[in-house]
């Protein structure tokens, strides 16, 4: 009977550690830097944007067709790429990340919003890049917008318009403490400027 109890003691202590340490480590989450890092993968209605500075860098064939994306009453303007964030642990214990959700604006406009789910572990004084997947449908968006406000947001993000994009991606780090999925209570925003160099 003494070995059952000391055994359950025993088991209830290491629980309690473990249950200790997640919640340790979900706490150093919330105290994590988070940055822009860059985006890649850029996609405007299925045609590679990544490192194009003008419309005239792409070839016929492709500006031909980013021209017709944009003329078609019905048709659709996908965007898709991949956001990187560098996400940094100044603590001196181990930042643990069981997923998050998310809100993407553009110029002040929500454009999309969606949930990672992706477990990181950062150490102490560590910094790892945390991508995430973005694909929407910039005419569908911005409906009711006109097609000139459509161009100017789509070319200026990706790179081949004039103008800057002010870009804001609000993050919330969900944590799995004792197998149960907690949110954070508030999101972390990052804010940051693209435009053409």
């Amino acid at each position: 009977m003494k070995k059952i109890v000391a055994f359950i003691f025993i088991a209830t202590c290491m629980l309690s550690c473990d249950v200790a340490q997640q919640l340790m480590g979900t706490y150093n989450m919330t105290q994590c830097k988070y940055e822009y890092n860059s985006i890649s993968g850029l996609t405007l209605a299925g045609i590679n944007m990544q490192n194009i500075s003008s419309l005239s860098s792409l070839n016929p064939v492709s500006a031909a067709n980013l021209i017709a994306a944009f003329a078609s009453p019905n048709g659709s303007l996908p965007l898709n790429f991949v956001l990187n964030i560098d996400v940094t642990n100044p603590g001196v214990q181990t930042a643990l990340l069981n997923g998050l959700s998310y809100i993407l604006e553009i110029d002040g406009i929500e454009m999309t919003q969606g949930v990672l789910n992706k477990q990181i572990k950062i150490g102490s004084g560590q910094k790892t890049v945390l991508p995430v997947s973005m694909a929407f449908d910039l005419k569908k968006v911005l409906s009711g917008k006109s097609m000139d406000a459509v161009k100017n947001l789509a070319f200026n993000f990706s790179g081949i318009g004039t103008g800057a994009s002010n870009v804001t991606f609000r993050l919330k780090p969900s944590f799995n403490v004792g197998g149960k999925t907690f949110n954070s209570p508030n999101y972390i925003p990052v804010s940051f400027t693209l435009k053409k160099t």
